[in-house]
């Protein structure tokens, strides 16, 4: 009696022990099955923009002022970006091309400048709470048949108040690479915040500014100047498919003084802008394909804004 006894109690603990291990092995499978691995998303858009440009000489050393003229921008744009997350580490790859139509309004003048740039990130993001990390770019200019190459890098952060606002803002040195004897130099800096009115549909307020350095050497006595910018930009975009396409549509006004000697040039321009952007390789709302996708790259003021010295050559009709 005593021997079955033994007997159905080790049957009973061999079984409990079977049980065991086969729930800590369907624990570990879920497990590793549950754990995230690497994805792929980004997004493409196109858009067209238009520029409303005038500008103002000032020269302290000519009695003669400058009728300067009024300039109207025409701007189709594209732009595309990839991104590699690897839990709350992402790698991202970037492209864009502004290609800048200029009509003077008294004058039969048709000018064309490129900007074509290729560049990426490196950061990482708590999509419940923050990202944050390193940003660089190289943009090639065509300006007048000039090849003119722009070098960026800065770095960049959000932040994601509940699923309302979005606060965020990007800090960037720019080298620029004239084929002439001009050295051009200076820092971007961008702040936005970003509302959602619904989970679908998000506006946004930037401000941007920006502060350069010039030194002019032609073979005779250097001569230095500065440019200072500022700009603010309100856009909106809806998703109207939740396979992933929005369309957005805005308008910005920036102002830049460039002083050199005794000459100083202001160039306005007001811009309004609209396109369609397509969102690939995840799901959600607007706002989560926003707070997981990829993040702005751009410059204003190198590529969505044409070039300065092209604007100031136009207006003086040089």
């Amino acid at each position: 009696m005593i021997g079955k006894l033994k007997l159905s109690a080790s049957a009973a603990a061999l079984a409990l022990l079977v049980t065991a291990g086969a729930g800590s092995s369907s624990v570990k499978a879920a497990d590793v099955v549950a754990e995230p691995g690497c994805t792929l998303s980004g997004m493409v858009m196109a858009g067209y923009m238009y520029d409303w440009q005038n500008a103002d000489f000032d020269d302290d050393s000519s009695e003669n002022d400058i009728d300067a003229k009024d300039i109207d921008w025409n701007t189709p744009f594209g732009e595309g970006a990839g991104l590699v997350t690897c839990g709350g580490f992402n790698i991202q790859a970037d492209v864009a091309y502004y290609a800048h139509s200029a009509d003077v309004d008294v004058d039969d003048i048709d000018i064309d400048q490129t900007n074509t740039h290729i560049g990426g990130a490196v950061f990482y993001r708590d999509p419940a709470l923050w990202a944050g990390g390193l940003q660089a770019s190289w943009i090639g200019q065509d300006v007048e048949a000039k090849n003119v190459d722009v070098f960026r890098i800065g770095l960049f952060g959000e932040f994601y108040l509940d699923d309302v606002f979005t606060l965020g803002g990007s800090a960037a040195y720019y080298n620029k690479d004239w084929p002439e004897g001009k050295d051009e130099d200076g820092f971007e800096l961008a702040l936005f915040g970003r509302f959602y009115a619904t989970p679908d549909f998000a506006l946004t307020l930037r401000g941007d500014a920006v502060f350069t350095d010039f030194n002019f050497d032609f073979g005779g006595p250097s001569e230095d100047g500065d440019l200072d910018g500022y700009a603010i930009t309100g856009d909106a975009e809806y998703l109207v498919w939740d396979q992933g396409l929005s369309l957005f549509a805005g308008a910005r006004w920036a102002t830049r003084d460039f002083d050199v000697g005794d000459e100083s040039i202001n160039v306005d321009d007001f811009q309004v802008f609209a396109g369609i952007k397509f969102y690939f390789g995840q799901g959600g709302t607007l706002m989560e394909r926003q707070r997981t996708g990829t993040v702005d790259n751009t410059s204003l003021w190198n590529e969505k804004l044409p070039e300065f010295f092209t604007s100031e050559a136009l207006a003086s009709d040089l």
